[in-house]
């Protein structure tokens, strides 16, 4: 099994999160969270591949747009906007091939 095929673990994370929030407008932080722990792991073994599944960058945007819609009503929300960011720079960073220990807050990279 390819570490890029649909990840059903991911998928179900993915339920916890974003799935329970849209359904319910109950954001649970700590889903959130481990969502976020759960690719950041994954995308240590896609550092040096070439394709991404649609699955990961459909989540990292769907998570992103999910946090960013609801805090325009829930003011819970609007105090964790921060998480929609990191989705985003989750994405970006993919898409650069770097992982969470690739950089360091406040530390200029150096090319």
């Amino acid at each position: 099994m390819s570490k890029n095929d649909f990840d059903v673990v991911m998928d179900e994370l993915t339920d916890k999160a974003v799935g329970k929030f849209l359904k319910a407008d109950v954001f649970d932080v700590s889903a959130f969270s481990v969502l976020r722990d759960h690719f950041w792991q994954k995308a240590e073994r896609l550092q040096h591949e070439t394709c991404i599944s649609k699955q990961i960058l459909m989540i990292l945007r769907s998570a992103a747009a999910a946090i960013r819609s609801r805090a325009e009503y829930l003011p819970a929300v609007r105090h964790q906007l921060h998480l929609a960011d990191d989705f985003e720079e989750m994405l970006d960073r993919l898409i650069a091939g770097d992982t969470r220990s690739d950089r360091t807050p406040g530390v200029p990279r150096i090319m």
